[in-house]
């Protein structure tokens, strides 16, 4: 037997083993890079993904910390617009309280002068005399009265027109923040359209990565059951090259144990026969005979 035969059986199915392996492997190896692929696409649509997110955070603060400014101003307004209330009401009241004597003085200031022009050009009695004198210092005592009245009332006046001021002052204040307000909420109103607007692509970005990620985790079992199948192959295929080389190994023993008999034969013509028939018995035993 040659050293480098083995059974056909054995060679076919060994061969076999290694083309199913071969087969496994390419399988296995396929799958795995349409997996790797899948992985890539589904990692960059994460990434996009969250590259919009990290943008609508961003947003979200500024959004966040113009609502707080939003809030400020309209607390500011509130105030003020509370005050200068508070102050009308109050400038109102005071309105009433003191009177203007303006008017009484310039009565009384005629009247005065009318009773003076009689005491100075017309002939009065005794009785009539002395009645006129005591109406003209009735008068004059009341014309003091309300002079000081008057100072009284520019005092007040000049304090309620400093509340006007401070009325005006406030309303103006108000006024700026309200304004504030409403340009803080046209602000808002665009942050809030530009969160709308990219909501949907996160949806879509995320529904497609979740499709790629489920793709990817199913081309993961396929290529591992197919690396399953080819450990378990490979194990019969390592058997069966063991098998065939432990043939030849026996074949090649078998071989050097006849070339050593013949050898030593040669060397001793009369055991010459005898080691032909010791062969001959062996490769009987081995069952192959080849003479």
């Amino acid at each position: 037997m040659d050293p480098d035969e083995v059974p056909q059986e054995l060679v076919r199915e060994l061969s076999d083993g290694e083309k199913r392996l071969r087969s496994i492997y390419e399988r296995r190896d396929g799958l795995n890079d349409q997996a790797k692929v899948v992985r890539e696409l589904r990692d960059d649509l994460q990434n996009k993904r969250k590259a919009i997110l990290e943008q609508l955070r961003a947003t979200r603060d500024k959004r966040s910390a113009l609502i707080e400014e939003m809030k400020a101003a309209r607390a500011r307004r509130d105030l003020y617009t509370e005050r200068a209330r508070a102050l009308l009401g109050f400038k109102r009241k005071k309105e009433g309280a003191v009177k203007d004597p303006y008017e009484d003085i310039v009565v009384l200031e005629k009247d005065l002068n009318e009773l003076e022009h009689r005491y100075q050009t017309m002939p009065l009695s005794m009785g009539k005399e002395r009645e006129l004198v005591s109406q003209i210092e009735e008068k004059r005592k009341r014309m003091n009265e309300l002079r000081g009245k008057g100072e009284v009332f520019q005092t007040h006046r000049t304090e309620l027109l400093s509340k006007e001021e401070e009325i005006e002052e406030l309303r103006r204040l108000s006024d700026e923040e309200h304004k504030k307000v409403r340009e803080l909420m046209e602000k808002l109103d665009d942050l809030q359209k530009e969160i709308d607007s990219v909501t949907p692509s996160l949806d879509h970005l995320r529904n497609e990565a979740d499709k790629k990620h489920q793709e990817y985790l199913e081309l993961r079992q396929q290529a591992d059951s197919y690396h399953k199948k080819s450990l378990e192959l490979r194990e019969k295929v390592v058997q069966l090259r063991g098998e065939r080389d432990r043939l030849k190994r026996d074949a090649r023993a078998l071989m050097d144990e006849q070339n050593k008999a013949v050898n030593e034969a040669l060397d001793n013509g009369e055991k010459l026969e005898d080691a032909a028939d010791k062969a001959v018995e062996m490769l009987l035993k081995k069952g192959k005979v080849s003479l």
